[in-house]
């Protein structure tokens, strides 16, 4: 390449263009173009050059003149496509003079210029390949098309899912593996993030210049407005919902293994002539009304020698649940079932759960009972755990449950003295620094799409079958310890909020309670058993919900494999300690999504209710942050505690008025202010 040639720049940043060489400098090109005359400031690298026609073969006047020709035109191109279709071999690559020579005789330089930039153009016959042209054969143009009409409709689909999204418009369907499915799942998981840094840092530019054309902000109650305006999330639905384990239904394969489950359900199991039958005796279940899984009972024996044994039945999905079938492997995802204001998302199906895997009323049901007998004083004496056949013999409501405990009826004592016996156990654990802190609590559900706010009183028969179910967790959480058995124990620090006479200082009740809470450590899982401070025990387990909750699955599964009644061996604690890690972590995903839909739900009520919320009576619990007067109320009509901003001179324990001075559910906005009452 030498000064004066014509050349084309084929740089895949720029159009084809020609260019007469003015000067050569250290691998680069200095270039003259047809439009000004002038020479580029910049060189050009000698590699994003082609030689067109050089200067030692053609007179400059042809050269310059070849500077303005246009592209060759669609139908010449089509025309040497065909002439090179009739040479004897068409696959041989051509250089530009010789696919000139398919049109003219003898080529001239505004031809080479045309045919050039026509090639390096936008067509198909041909490729360009440094100095060689390569014809494409009638196959090969079929399969290059048919890819430019798929990847002119992918671009198409993805404008308009874009422009859905820019209009805050309802998305439809994708079909799975899509890019715009792909994308979907981006804005689930922007939602199951929250609001924690840069949500849009792993976007795609064209998406997240969708969604802020849309209007989102970056901000956590933006997107979920935006996600219910494009269909993407239901109106009463948490945006943490999105992307998380409860997000879908179950999967079809699930569901067809639930019911293969369900067929055989009635049929002998292995270890079912193994059981203890326990039919004989009166088992009560406690539950709220609405309950489905049920999945604990009580029963009361009275002994011969006068010493009565109290039995905590738990439903035993082992049964019918392999370990690392489709099943367990989906509750293991899910780890829980999540309560929602809208309903639940269970951890198994429901035609499992609330089926044979529930100890339903009046059904001969498998379970793994605990035989307990206490001291005079409430300590364990005697703890026996086997797999058992058992009959509720009453499936009771709370407030059926209280009315027995209160009516003691001589015909039917057991309630009333199970009652006694766990008031006994439970003063045995305040004993030893138990935190009571039962107090009424308020929860908003939806029916047929209209809020209503339900309030669970601390009644006799929640503590007792809070009690019991605590009772049980502590006694297998001992015996575990006692075996070297590693377990999910549940382990939490002391309180550490107040010194015992600040506390002291302090209104019994909610005021106390709420200063008692700030300085209490998280509860978390851990393989070797550890005190929890707050239950006062020096070791527990949650064992009594394995429907609903994968922990309790696991320390069933622990104890099974220890007995032999399943097979294999029980996990070791390194083994065990990822399991929890990641029950812990779904456990307070699922904590922050309940919480949201709460607070959603509340937002919601309050701006549905009739004239406005009219003033509230609260009950200051204790300072948030005392210089900008926030701090935590209690509102008892409402059995919540809230964040209010106060005025006027207060004290933790001072009663007040609270009004709801702006409430916007589609900016999260809930300000209360709160004056001396």
């Amino acid at each position: 390449m030498k000064p004066g040639d014509l050349v084309g720049i084929y740089s895949a940043e720029r159009q084809p263009a020609l260019a007469i060489v003015n000067e050569l400098r250290s691998g680069k090109a200095l270039l003259r173009f047809a439009l000004d005359r002038s020479t580029s400031s910049r060189g050009v690298p000698l590699r994003e050059l082609a030689p067109v026609a050089p200067a030692a073969t053609w007179p400059a006047a042809d050269l310059e003149a070849a500077l303005l020709v246009p592209p060759l035109s669609s139908n010449l191109l089509a025309t040497a496509w065909t002439e090179q279709a009739r040479r004897p071999e068409p696959q041989q690559p051509l250089d530009l003079q010789g696919f000139v020579r398919l049109l003219h005789g003898q080529p001239q330089a505004p031809q080479l210029a045309a045919a050039w930039l026509a090639l390096a153009g936008a067509q198909d016959l041909f490729r360009l390949r440094k100095e060689e042209i390569l014809w494409r054969n009638a196959h090969d143009l079929r399969l290059l098309r048919r890819d430019r009409r798929r990847q002119a409709l992918i671009q198409q689909a993805q404008e308009q899912f874009l422009q859905l999204i820019r209009q805050r418009l309802p998305l439809p369907p994708q079909l799975p593996g899509s890019p715009q499915a792909q994308q979907l799942a981006l804005l689930d998981s922007l939602a199951a993030a929250g609001a924690s840094g840069d949500p849009s840092a792993d976007l795609p530019n064209d998406l997240a210049q969708a969604l802020r054309q849309a209007g989102w902000d970056g901000s956590h109650h933006a997107l979920r407005s935006l996600l219910v305006d494009l269909g993407r999330l239901p109106e009463g639905e948490p945006l943490g919902l999105l992307g998380s384990a409860w997000a879908a239904s179950f999967p079809a394969e699930c569901l067809a293994a639930a019911e293969a489950l369900l067929q055989k359900s009635d049929e002998p199991q292995p270890g079912d002539d193994d059981r203890r039958e326990l039919s004989q005796l009166r088992a009560f279940s406690i539950d709220d009304a609405d309950t489905k899984e049920v999945d604990d009972a009580l029963s009361l024996e009275q002994l011969e020698d006068g010493r009565q044994r109290l039995w905590v039945h738990v439903a035993d999905p082992h049964r019918l649940i392999q370990p690392d079938s489709i099943l367990d492997l989906e509750a293991r995802r899910r780890s829980t079932t999540l309560y929602l204001s809208a309903g639940l998302r269970p951890m198994f199906p429901l035609a499992l759960g609330a089926g044979p895997l529930s100890l339903t009323a009046g059904q001969r049901r498998a379970a793994v009972s605990v035989a307990l007998e206490l001291s005079a004083e409430g300590e364990v004496l005697h703890c026996e755990i086997l797999r058992s056949w058992i009959r509720v013999t009453y499936a009771l409501t709370y407030a059926d449950a209280d009315e027995l405990i209160e009516l003691a009826p001589p015909e039917d004592p057991d309630l009333a003295q199970l009652d006694a016996l766990l008031r006994r156990r439970r003063l045995w654990r305040e004993q030893r620094g138990a935190l009571a802190m039962e107090q009424a609590e308020g929860r908003l559900f939806r029916e047929a799409g209209v809020l209503e706010l339900e309030i669970s009183e601390p009644g006799p028969a929640r503590q007792l079958v809070s009690e019991a179910m605590i009772l049980a967790g502590a006694a297998v959480a001992a015996w575990a310890e006692g075996q070297g058995l590693a377990m999910p124990f549940r382990c939490q620090e002391g309180n550490s909020s107040l010194a015992p006479e600040a506390l002291q200082a302090l209104p019994i009740g909610p005021v106390r309670w709420a200063h008692q809470r700030i300085g209490l450590g998280r509860s978390r899982l851990h393989a070797q058993a550890g005190p929890h401070s707050a239950l006062g025990l020096p070791a527990y387990l949650q064992w009594t919900s394995p429907i609903r909750r994968y922990g309790d699955l696991l320390a069933h599964r622990q104890w099974l494999t220890y007995s032999g009644s399943l097979p294999g061996e029980p996990l070791a604690a390194p083994a065990l300690g990822p399991w929890l890690e990641a029950l812990d972590r779904l456990g307070r995903e699922a904590n922050q999504i309940a919480r949201e839909d709460q607070r959603l739900a509340l937002l919601q009520w309050l701006e549905a209710t009739p004239g406005g919320v009219p003033a509230q009576e609260g009950l200051l619990l204790r300072w948030l942050r005392a210089d900008d007067g926030l701090a935590l109320v209690r509102l008892e009509a409402w059995a919540m505690e809230l964040p209010v901003r106060l005025k006027g001179q207060l004290q933790p324990g001072d009663r007040l008025l609270v009004q709801v001075e702006a409430v916007a559910a589609d900016q999260d906005l809930l300000r209360l202010t709160g004056t001396a009452g």
